[in-house]
């Protein structure tokens, strides 16, 4: 599949008109089409599956940009409960100086998984990182986004496959 800003914004838009479909479970989440566009980003240095068994320390000692909030070293990284959701870009486009912002988000805290906001986080991240892409080179966008955002899109895609 070729990746571009159309096929992430499409996702996007395609995510957010069937988030009632997903959560009521009358549909399937294709969490592979996530990860197909994680991968072709090309911000993390292995396949966002090979994440998923990794130990918390093992990636904030390799690859994390320490964005997000690691307490259990030896536990896997997909049971991890902290997402980095990316909310906002700012920068100059043409200038090649992007500012991703920000915040956190946990679907487990009020006791219970809440699938609605890892759709929420999946379908805002790639809203927000296809309107850049869009208006740039995938470069910039590699080069600017936070590897922590980008395998909590992945820890996402992957919680909202497994509570299906």
């Amino acid at each position: 599949m070729i990746m571009n800003s159309e096929t992430i914004s499409k996702l996007a838009e395609k995510l957010y008109e069937d988030r009632k479909n997903i959560e009521d479970k009358s549909q399937k989440f294709d969490a592979q089409a996530v990860y197909d566009i994680l991968d072709s980003l090309e911000v993390l240095r292995k396949p966002i599956k090979e994440y998923f068994d990794m130990t918390e320390d093992d990636y904030y000692q390799n690859e994390s940009d320490h964005r997000l909030t690691l307490q259990n070293p030896d536990h896997k990284l997909s049971e991890l409960h902290d997402r980095v959701q990316v909310n906002h870009v700012d920068g100059s486009l043409a200038g090649h100086k992007i500012n991703f912002t920000y915040n956190h988000e946990d679907p487990y805290a009020s006791g219970d998984y809440k699938v609605k906001t890892d759709i929420n986080l999946v379908s805002f991240a790639f809203t927000v990182i296809g309107a850049v892409y869009d208006n740039t080179i995938v470069a910039d966008v590699r080069n600017s986004v936070s590897k922590d955002a980008i395998l909590s899109i992945g820890l996402a895609a992957h919680a909202i496959e497994e509570w299906q």
